[in-house]
């Protein structure tokens, strides 16, 4: 970056543009994930609203205590698979806008680190003979960038597999604990 007023003004403009359009980029990522959250959230909540509004008019309808234990649970199993189904859709939703978020901000600082090694590459390029601290500085940063690339990917492995042993153990432990709740 020179200092000659014109060019550092349309240099600083243009940073201050590329920070509002990241900024945004962010922001939408994230309310449209909140978005499809909510939306998963609201169709459950109706779903179950509907299921309840026909389950007090079959218990309205029933004559005995025995039948009323069975309607009850022949209500449980599809709300438990409702609500399993409802969790795992949230659960994708959040993980999907948990990536793309951290996609921007990878893409971010790949940017900026791309254009920090290029200003050392400059900087070394126009210093006198003799500077090696420059090279020297420009490699050690060079490798924190690949340092912090390889950490966020195990991070992101590590991540995804958590979250597929959850969503795992979520699913198989729906049907034992209605099987649990038919035997009682």
């Amino acid at each position: 970056m020179t200092f000659g007023s014109n060019r550092f003004a349309e240099e600083f403009s243009r940073a201050q543009q590329v920070g509002i359009e990241r900024s945004l980029n962010y922001a939408q990522t994230f309310l449209a994930g909140a978005e499809r959250l909510w939306g998963v959230q609201l169709g459950f909540a109706k779903t179950v609203a509907a299921d309840n509004v026909e389950a007090i008019k079959a218990f309205s309808q029933t004559k005995d205590v025995q039948g009323a234990l069975a309607l009850q649970r022949g209500l449980v199993e599809p709300l438990i698979e409702k609500a399993t189904a409802a969790w795992r859709e949230s659960t994708g939703i959040a993980q999907a806008t948990q990536q793309a978020l951290s996609e921007l901000v990878e893409q971010q600082v790949k940017k900026s680190g791309d254009e920090v090694l290029s200003g050392f590459d400059a900087f070394a390029d126009q210093a006198p003979a003799g500077a090696e601290g420059i090279k020297v500085l420009r490699n050690g940063v060079a490798a924190s960038l690949d340092a912090y690339g390889t950490t966020v990917a195990a991070a992101r492995k590590q991540s995804e597999e958590w979250v597929a042993t959850v969503v795992q153990n979520v699913t198989k432990a729906a049907p034992a604990a209605n099987g649990r709740r038919k035997a009682a």
